[in-house]
């Protein structure tokens, strides 16, 4: 009884340990394909191969072996273990070198998925050899199940919300070794698989984040991230380059630290344009705080008495702490940061109406774009605005994103890749601008964010300098037929998205 209900904890692990791998090899691949949609379709169809091809295998090896044993067993999980070290060693060490391939990856799922899948056919044979009840073979394959199942909560939510993928990687690797020293019944073996294990682990713990080297492309040749940091929501990469820094989120071009128009390294004008056109809003919502740069902005309107800022990823708050350009937003009384997913929030809180929304949307083609771009989203902010309202969102460059912004606004105009749309024609509110840029001022000393008319006439013609314009009369030129975005067909993200 005792080895049967070691065979169900084998079999729990087998589950367990394989999901584990396959979540973090999804976790690098979208990470390097810049959040596509489409790596996770990518990962997962090279990893069911390689389960199935492992699984050919290991149904091949209980044919011509039959009276497998556990001690036997244990050697296709120490095979698993050392399998998977050597592949992420050979990308890290492949992409120091070079840029990540995908077919490289391709390659690296593959192997380690038919490696883990040799080893439950035969758990499912040494489990049910000598006991060939329904119940038996039910139990074995539920404990594979449970496992399967638990790894996505338990590494997702937890795991990678202590230790960085890497260690992660490194955890679920030393994990499989120490199941298969279980499993072998030589002590002499045992010692001999610990002392070249210990100084192996030892070493890889020496090297840096894998991270950092498959940043070092992403925003310049060669240029590695300052900083990393890592949760269970993604990546956030800072950069240092020319006295810039410059955030990335999940490998992609997230913004830069930057309130001065003048200086404008991130197109911060958009943000003045909003403040300016709309200097009477009390109540503000900033869907994504990122750098905090735009909230910053917005925080100088002289009659907003309430800013409630939505953010999925608590560490952008460390990110704002450190820098002395927006820090004191998190000081800022009238500031409320919310975190949460941003259409989650909103369903959650009909009840409440505000005078402007900002979204600095990311990109159009990245995984879930859809949710903050489509009709249904839109629909649902725009239950959320007074009737002078406004919402100002980035569409990346997506004149799909204009297209249906129209089928729900009568009013949308169009200011460099931003969307204004509202129920009320903003022409009027553009014409005070100018005026209204010299009522900005600091909440914590007062002063005024232009202190001359100089100043004031300067950054209006920063602004003035991009045109300001109707959807109609902005002539968006398309090779084809523009289409609505909806949570269903999700066309930026595939239909016409980036792609691996």
């Amino acid at each position: 009884m005792k080895n049967n209900y070691f065979i169900y904890l084998l079999s729990f692990f087998t589950g367990f340990l394989s999901l584990s791998q396959e979540i973090i090899w999804i976790r690098l691949v979208s990470f390097a394909g810049m959040s596509v949609p489409q790596t996770f379709s990518f990962s997962l169809a090279f990893f069911l191969i390689g389960i199935a091809l492992g699984a050919q295998i290991g149904k091949s090896i209980c044919e011509s072996t039959p009276d497998i044993t556990i001690n036997k067993m244990g050697y296709f999980f120490i095979l698993a273990g050392i399998v998977d070290i050597l592949l992420i060693t050979i990308v890290y060490f492949f992409t120091q070198q070079f840029q990540i391939s995908f077919t490289l990856l391709a390659f690296c799922i593959l192997v380690c998925a038919m490696t883990r899948g040799i080893i439950f056919p035969i758990v499912h044979h040494i489990g049910t050899s000598k006991i060939k009840s329904g119940a038996q073979i039910s139990n074995v394959y539920f404990a594979n199940v449970f496992g399967s199942a638990l790894a996505p909560i338990l590494v997702s939510f937890v795991i990678l919300d202590h230790f960085s993928t890497q260690n992660s990687y490194y955890f679920i690797c030393f994990l499989t070794l120490l199941i298969g020293v279980i499993c072998i019944q030589k002590n002499v073996i045992r010692m001999g698989i610990a002392c070249l294990a210990i100084p192996i682990f030892l070493g890889l713990s020496q090297i840096s984040n894998l991270i950092y080297i498959l940043s070092k492309d992403s925003y310049k040749n060669n240029l590695q991230p300052h900083t990393v940091i890592e949760n269970k929501h993604g990546f956030i990469q800072i950069y240092h380059d020319r006295g810039e820094e410059v955030v990335f989120g999940a490998n992609v071009y997230d913004g830069k630290f930057n309130t001065d128009i003048f200086i404008n390294n991130n197109d911060i004008d958009r943000a003045y344009l909003l403040a300016s056109m709309k200097n009477d809003a009390e109540n503000v919502l900033v869907i994504g705080l990122s750098t905090g740069s735009w909230a910053q902005v917005l925080s100088t309107m002289p009659n907003m008495k309430k800013m409630t800022i939505i953010e999925i990823n608590p560490a952008y708050t460390e990110i704002v702490k450190n820098d002395h350009r927006v820090a004191k937003l998190l000081n800022d009384d009238r500031v409320d940061i919310v975190f949460d997913d941003g259409r989650k929030w909103l369903k959650n809180n009909k009840d409440k109406k505000f005078d402007l929304i900002l979204m600095n949307t990311t990109w159009h083609w990245r995984a879930y774009a859809s949710n903050l771009l489509s009709t249904d989203f839109l629909k649902l902010a725009a239950n959320s605005l007074n009737s002078s309202g406004i919402i100002f969102y980035n569409t990346t460059g997506s004149l799909d994103a204009y297209y249906t912004a129209k089928q729900v606004f009568p009013f949308v105009y169009k200011y460099k890749f931003m969307a204004l749309v509202t129920h009320q024609d903003p022409s009027n509110a553009y014409l005070n601008v100018k005026e209204n840029l010299c009522q900005l001022k600091d909440y914590n000393s007062k002063k005024l964010i232009f202190k001359t008319k100089k100043q004031c006439d300067d950054a209006y013609k920063l602004i003035a300098d991009n045109e300001f314009s109707p959807y109609e009369k902005s002539n968006l030129n398309s090779w084809r037929p523009l289409e609505i975005i909806t949570d269903d067909n999700m066309i930026t993200e595939y239909k016409y998205g980036k792609g691996l």
